[in-house]
């Protein structure tokens, strides 16, 4: 389902909305707050816990043949390869990727950046760049320094995909 590039496209933009963007992000956002260490430890952990979720997760939509979800069947066909125990936080990560992956369409699309996580988790790498640099310089999160950021973190995502570090 997500296995060419186009694919991996609509997953990046969905798992970069689920991991990041639709999350209390948009809380702190709102507020305008002064960006700092503090803020990137608490979205740090954040991010992690859901990359770690899409780490888990991603293969089961990856190898799904189907271009669609379109009926019952095509949801039970896709449910079938996961294991039972995993199927219901499989199903809430469906929903919420496949909503992301319909967000942000006006995004430009992802780029492939260098990768080399060195031993580093999924998301040290993913908010090591714009993120990073804005916590570090006690930015404040306006509509300007989150186009920024998400600009960075997509193209982040995707190169992960890009590289099967979701696989």
């Amino acid at each position: 389902m997500f296995d060419n590039e186009q694919g991996k496209r609509k997953m990046a933009l969905g798992i970069s909305h689920y991991a990041y963007r639709n999350t209390v992000l948009e809380d702190y956002h709102s507020e305008c707050i002064k960006m700092d260490m503090s803020f990137y430890k608490k979205i740090y952990r954040m991010v992690y816990t859901k990359l770690k979720n899409a780490k888990l997760l991603h293969k089961y939509i990856e190898n799904y043949s189907e271009e669609k979800l379109e009926s019952k069947e095509d949801l039970d066909r896709l449910l079938n390869n996961v294991p039972e125990e995993l199927r219901f936080k499989f199903m809430r990560y469906l929903s919420e990727v496949l909503f992301g992956s319909m967000c942000g369409v006006e995004w430009d699309l992802a780029e492939i950046l260098e990768c080399n996580l060195n031993g580093k988790s999924l998301a040290n790498y993913v908010l090591s760049g714009n993120f990073l640099e804005c916590c570090k310089n006690g930015v404040i999160l306006n509509d300007k320094t989150m186009c920024y950021i998400n600009k960075d973190i997509h193209n982040r995502i995707y190169t992960l995909l890009m590289y099967g570090y979701f696989s």
